[in-house]
């Protein structure tokens, strides 16, 4: 197996101009280009070659690339990035939910390069790790939806086992007792909602119930009054899942924070104070006191950093100043509460941004636990 240093950056699917800018971004950090056009000889690549990353067009071939990469364990640390000139809230979350890491903005090869060299220099991660977290119990049908959540709890520091049917899950149930069940609101033959009925008051093991959004309010209304349970949109990043499961399990402030934190996706420009030029990730979860920005290219660790993005319940964009508190390195050898990105506090804004912000997401806080 080749050494990180030695592995190359994959492009598939991408346009001359994309192409171009990949390959400069990698001969910046000495790194190897491979190029296909089409998934049926990129995926005969990867019977025999490890990539040390993968970028591919968005839309249907990286969802399909996705597929194909999240469902083999020996491909789960290698970070599938899209290259995009539209990095909206709806590129990052669809491009999240299929399993990819992050979207590139490719108007130069900046931010791309910053991201291999990243990756280059992240340890060789270990095939186990410690299990702190403990057994996260995975049932659902979809070996897609199973892999990319099973792969954001295993980053957490979960032991994962999978069921498919809720006749298994209660079979498992009866004899073990993992640290939560995560499930797909579709559980065959009868839904989650009636296997964790069933599994009640004799269990009292914390439930997770993936639904789509319009499923939600009635999984909730018929199971309201269900202690030790939470729901997770279906359509938003499986990292969302890693949130609620330790909100779940540890309460508010696993990570030491004197401020509730709620999640919320939407993308933001980030810079170094000072800076020529905008960087674009989606933040993972705000308080009042600031936020996580999900990016493979963080700031470092005390840089002082300039910010744009829609708040919560704001009816416009803001602008806000802070400075890097905390960094979350892709491939952690450690459980990771979060996905790879960077913790920022917001300490100032242009006139009335900080203002804005800060009530936008106690309003937020407020409609949520209402």
């Amino acid at each position: 197996m080749l050494d990180l240093e030695e592995r190359p950056l994959v492009t598939l699917g991408l346009r001359e101009g994309p192409i171009s800018l990949a390959k400069e971004a990698a001969a910046q950090v000495g790194t190897p280009v491979v190029e296909f056009d089409d998934i049926r000889s990129f995926t005969n690549y990867l019977y025999s070659e490890l990539p040390l990353a993968v970028l591919v067009r968005p839309g249907q071939l990286a969802q399909s690339t996705c597929f194909h990469m999240r469902t083999q364990l020996r491909f789960a640390d290698v970070p599938i990035l899209g290259a995009a000139t539209d990095c909206g809230d709806v590129a990052f979350v669809e491009l999240f939910m299929w399993g990819g890491d992050d979207l590139v903005q490719m108007q130069s090869s900046e931010g791309l390069a910053r991201r291999l060299r990243l990756i280059r220099q992240r340890p060789e991660i270990p095939t186990s790790r410690s299990s702190a977290a403990g057994i996260a119990l995975v049932a659902g049908a979809d070996p897609q939806w199973r892999s990319v959540v099973a792969r954001a709890l295993f980053h957490g520091g979960y032991r994962i086992r999978y069921v498919t049917t809720s006749a298994e899950l209660l079979t498992d149930l009866a004899t073990h007792t993992p640290a939560i069940v995560v499930a797909s609101e579709g559980l065959r033959p009868n839904g989650a909602g009636r296997a964790l009925r069933e599994t009640r008051p004799s269990s009292s093991v914390p439930w997770i119930i993936v639904a789509a959004p319009k499923r939600l309010p009635s999984i909730a209304a018929e199971l309201r009054g269900v202690e030790q349970l939470a729901f997770v949109d279906a359509f938003g990043p499986p990292e969302n899942t890693l949130f609620v499961a330790n909100e779940l399990l540890f309460g508010y402030g696993v990570d030491k924070r004197t401020a509730t934190r709620v999640l919320y996706g939407s993308s933001v420009a980030f810079r170094n104070a000072g800076g020529e030029r905008d960087d674009v990730g989606l933040t993972y979860n705000v308080s009042t006191g600031g936020l996580f920005i999900r990016t493979l290219a963080p700031c470092e660790v005390g840089q002082e950093v300039w910010l744009e993005l829609w708040p919560p319940r704001s009816d416009r964009r803001v602008r806000l100043a802070g400075r890097v508190a905390w960094v979350r390195p892709f491939g952690s050898p450690e459980g990771a509460t979060s996905p790879p990105g960077c913790g920022v506090q917001v300490s100032e804004g242009l006139a009335g941004d900080l203002a804005r912000f800060t009530s936008g997401v106690k309003a937020f806080e407020r409609s949520l636990f209402a």
